[in-house]
């Protein structure tokens, strides 16, 4: 098992800032200077309050999902609304995930009582309401990443996925501890299912590790903004791109939009160069040499 430490969001209740020195005139002295904000439900905000764990509290919930794992360290697909737990109201029509009023996304079951006084709810239940939410390779996105981060164990997503229909549970399912990043992890799922063999996160002498390799020689990058930026990394990877093109190597590189918003017209393209054989060393140059590691052997 993981140990999850709880994010700090910068709220307090009214019992830990008592037990921590501040009176009753001391807090009322920090509302009316705006050192504090009064949420309801006894909390209370300061200026650092991230805004949806604000608004969550104000509506007396607590924030959960994909909105609750982005602060345990997740990485997470970008997602509409704001995902949230109740307690005492009816299950929002539509199960797990169903969007009311306001943007506002409930999660089922309605909540009998809240673990502890924390505004997020604890990791794992965060992480079953997420597969539950979620679209398999979004489930699987969310999962992925909290097992390259440590964030969680293997046997962790797995109970994260037992309540899931056996149906739900096979589209997750197999998962893997070495994706890097959602974008990765959406490619090489979609390429697998397809019949492609794919290697994630491969060493290539003279090139460096690369995200995926396709078949013998296609290699795609799913670039993003966080981890690709600045002068020298642009630079270091295009001295990358021409050492596997003079290897042999077919390069994609895919940014973060290419992947989460214009990923119908990206796998189109993909599967193009699949199935003109740019994965595959060609039987005439496979003559002059190819080591096992499918690096092409320049004369």
């Amino acid at each position: 098992m993981v140990v999850a430490h709880r994010p700090e969001v910068h709220v307090r209740s009214r019992r830990q800032l008592e037990e921590s020195g501040h009176g009753r005139r001391a807090i009322e002295s920090m509302l009316r200077s705006g050192a504090l904000e009064r949420l309801g439900g006894g909390f209370y905000a300061t200026s650092l309050t991230p805004p949806k764990v604000r608004s969550t509290l104000f509506r007396g919930g607590r924030l959960t999902c994909v909105d609750a794992l982005e602060l345990y360290g997740f990485w997470v697909p970008r997602a509409g609304g704001v995902h949230e737990a109740h307690r005492r109201i009816d299950p929002p029509r539509g199960g797990s995930g169903a969007v009311r009023d306001g943007g506002v996304v409930l999660h089922a079951p309605v909540l009998r009582a809240w673990p502890d006084e924390h505004p997020v709810l604890p990791l794992l239940l965060a992480l079953e309401h997420a597969v539950h939410c979620l679209e398999p390779d979004h489930a699987a996105v969310v999962l992925e990443s909290g097992l390259y981060r440590r964030l969680i164990s293997g046997e962790e997503a797995v109970d994260a996925c037992s309540s899931l229909s056996a149906k739900r549970r096979r589209a997750i399912f197999p998962l893997s501890r070495v994706a890097e990043s959602g974008t990765e992890t959406i490619v090489r799922r979609a390429l697998s299912r397809r019949g492609f063999a794919v290697r994630p996160q491969v060493t290539i002498p003279e090139v460096g590790r690369v995200d995926l390799v396709v078949g013998e020689r296609l290699i795609i990058e799913c670039d993003s903004a966080e981890h690709h930026t600045g002068r020298s990394k642009y630079a270091d990877d295009r001295r990358r791109d021409r050492a596997a093109r003079r290897l042999g190597y077919i390069v994609v590189r895919l940014t973060y939009e290419d992947v989460m918003l214009d990923w119908d017209e990206v796998i189109r393209d993909l599967l193009v160069m699949l199935r003109r054989g740019d994965h595959r060393i060609s039987r005439f140059r496979r003559s002059g040499g190819a080591d096992v590691r499918g690096l092409l052997v320049i004369p």
